[in-house]
């Protein structure tokens, strides 16, 4: 089988720690832009989470797991694969609109590795209180990632003189299954797969 040439691990972390400083970046102008608007804006506006991994990213941790031998006698291990030079980040903020009322935005930077990508992804969401009597409060949180898709990628094996060069799932291309079907146990994820929804109950003695 013929590996694709990836992105060397350091071509990857340079790439996700300039996704990181892109988006610092954009919330910096935007900080620094409109004075008066500006400060209005991010006066009532905090940084929520900051975070690193997602479904997404345990998922690509789980393809890493295991590996074969080639019929040179070589071993392909899947962490060379689907280890990411920097893992998925994730920044929310919070603009609180009223005393009870929030809107939850954010930015994720996305990452890679040599057989799989997720993409960068925007957050949007909202958070509430309510408090139904004294000393209580009930609070419902969401948050939607917008794009965000994870995609593996394929390999080109070569079958020799009977099947030929053919695309492939990577992981399983010393399966004896046809290399065809094998393409559909691709794992593509879209971004909702990190959708939350949290409900607190709080109350204080």
């Amino acid at each position: 089988m013929r590996r694709e040439a990836g992105t060397g691990l350091k071509a990857r972390r340079m790439g996700g720690v300039f996704r990181i400083m892109a988006a610092l970046a954009v919330s910096a102008v935007a900080m620094s832009g409109g004075a008066a608007r500006g400060q209005g804006f991010w006066q009532d506006t905090y940084l929520l989470d900051v975070y690193a991994g997602s479904q997404r990213s345990a998922a690509a941790r789980e393809l890493s797991r295991g590996g074969y031998e080639l019929s040179g006698g070589g071993y392909v291990d899947f962490r060379d694969w689907y280890s990411p030079g920097f893992p998925d980040v994730t920044l929310l903020f919070l603009r609180q609109v009223t005393t009870d009322f929030g809107i939850i935005w954010g930015v994720s930077t996305g990452e890679s590795g040599e057989k799989y990508r997720i993409d960068p992804a925007l957050h949007l969401g909202f958070v509430y209180q309510y408090v139904p009597f004294e000393n209580t409060v009930i609070s419902v949180k969401a948050t939607w990632p917008l794009f965000g898709k994870m995609r593996e990628r394929t390999c080109e094996a070569d079958y020799g003189d009977i099947g030929g060069v053919q695309t492939v799932n990577c992981r399983l291309a010393a399966d004896p299954m046809p290399a065809e079907e094998t393409l559909g146990y691709l794992v593509n994820l879209d971004g909702e797969t990190d959708a939350r929804i949290s409900i607190g109950f709080t109350y204080s003695f």
